[in-house]
């Protein structure tokens, strides 16, 4: 029974990756992922389904509704009032017209820091990424990786202040704040973009050699987007006030005045005021402003429902018999416990196929122990939010992870020609973060 029971776990996985690979959504997929785990566990399948599929999705659904929302309503206004073009161009121009993966990487960086949604940075970046690579003649394939190396690897977990979701969970049960760890954290980001930009220009080389370069797909249009088009184009001085705004108002607030809000809200607040800002700025150049804010709601739902749904598989999972033999093994490790910690997210995070849903079930399951036994160590509970941050962002980015299955989906591509360069980016290299972290703290006392 104990065999088959972590058997489950691993098979409910793998068919969440095939199907994954397939181009099953979501929802099929995670219930179908839990029905595996359901039956090789002999669970309760309504109990499984109605108390832990769920509740864990209507919780997290519940919980963050708003911040979605408000996030991609912010990213839209950031998009169609012309900002993000303003402030990728800028980039552009300090960098070069030959560099564009370098382009899309920060550019993504940039947005991504300032509340944009990953969603809302795919459908900013890609029409501009398409000249660019054009250029220069770099593959498609390189695409995803270049975009998310930039919005959900090290901008996502690694850096402080970030007002990404992954960022924020921690912060509601180990008492940190979004800037967790600041030193640790911005050194570590240092090296992961830095491995980030070798990684990409050696396999545009690589692909080039091979004589595989820039292919526009069915679907691609390349005369909407002409990055040297310019003329009324918003001046990036007023394009960046925005999304300056929404970091340091987090900052202000939690850094200096130290409120005694939850950082959710104060993200939730930053990101709402931030919308009502760049309508202010640009109101005269976004239309259709009632299609706007109904688009992003559908896509804040589609968004959240898509992690959501795969936390409810991670609930089945954690109601297992099997994910409980895992965990008293992860527990009965003679580690620190902050490395154990960080396996116990990695594996909860791959069996979701998502960061945000594999915290979610970590900090909800474990995160309470974790605490007394890092207090009772003398371990810094930011090191602990910082570390299991970039295991999650790992762990978690497989290829039924929900944000990698949109991008390839919008960019028309598959995940053969993409996933071995995106499994570096967004796999190999925040787990590389996470040992990092936990070295520079354990041999150095970096915090």
């Amino acid at each position: 029974m104990d065999v088959l029971s972590v058997l489950g776990l691993v098979l409910g996985l793998a068919l969440l990756i095939f199907m994954g690979f397939k181009g099953w959504g979501m929802v099929p997929t995670s219930i179908a992922g839990s029905l595996a785990v359901i039956v090789t566990n002999q669970m309760n399948l309504w109990e499984a389904l109605d108390v832990y599929y769920a509740t864990f999705m209507k919780n997290y659904a519940g919980s963050f509704m708003l911040l979605f929302f408000f996030g991609t309503l912010f990213g839209a206004i950031i998009g169609s009032s012309g900002a993000a073009k303003s402030i990728a161009c800028k980039i552009m121009d300090l960098v070069g017209t030959q560099r564009a993966l370098l382009v899309v990487v920060v550019t993504s960086a940039v947005l991504s820091y300032g509340g944009v949604s990953f969603g809302v940075v795919v459908f900013t970046l890609y029409p501009i990424a398409l000249i660019l690579f054009k250029e220069g003649n770099v593959s498609k394939r390189l695409f995803p990786a270049a975009l998310f190396a930039g919005c959900t690897s090290f901008t996502m977990v690694g850096l402080p202040g970030s007002p990404a979701i992954q960022n924020i969970m921690p912060t509601q049960v180990l008492g940190t704040t979004a800037y967790a760890a600041p030193v640790n954290g911005i050194l570590v980001s240092a090296v992961i973009f830095v491995l980030s930009i070798l990684w990409l220009q050696w396999n545009d080389k690589q692909l080039k050699a091979k004589g595989i370069g820039f292919v526009p797909g069915p679907k691609d249009d390349l005369s909407d987007s002409d990055i040297h088009y310019r003329d009324g184009m918003l001046p990036f001085k007023l394009a960046i006030i925005p999304v300056l705004f929404v970091v340091i108002y987090i900052f202000i607030l939690q850094q200096i005045l130290h409120v005694n809000w939850s950082t959710n809200f104060i993200v939730i607040q930053a990101l709402t005021l931030g919308c009502v800002l760049g309508f202010a700025m640009f109101h005269s150049r976004i239309s259709k402003v009632k299609e706007n804010v109904n688009n992003a709601a559908v896509s804040s739902l589609i968004a959240l429902m898509n992690t959501a749904v795969v936390t409810g598989f991670g609930g089945v999972v954690q109601g297992s018999h099997g994910f409980a033999l895992v965990t008293d093994f992860a527990f009965g490790l003679p580690i620190s416990p902050l490395i154990s910690a960080c396996l116990a997210v990695g594996i909860v995070a791959a069996a979701c196929g998502s960061c945000s849903g594999g915290l979610s079930v970590f900090l909800a399951s474990l995160g309470p122990q974790y605490v007394d036994l890092c207090k009772a160590q003398g371990i810094d509970l930011q090191i602990l939010h910082r570390a299991i941050d970039w295991a999650g962002g790992g762990a978690g980015s497989l290829p039924h992870s929900g944000g990698y299955v949109t991008a390839i989906v919008y960019t028309d591509q598959t995940p053969k020609e993409t996933y071995p360069y995106f499994f570096v980016t967004n796999d190999l290299l925040p787990l590389l973060g996470c040992v990092l972290t936990v070295v520079l703290y354990m041999w150095f006392s970096v915090v």
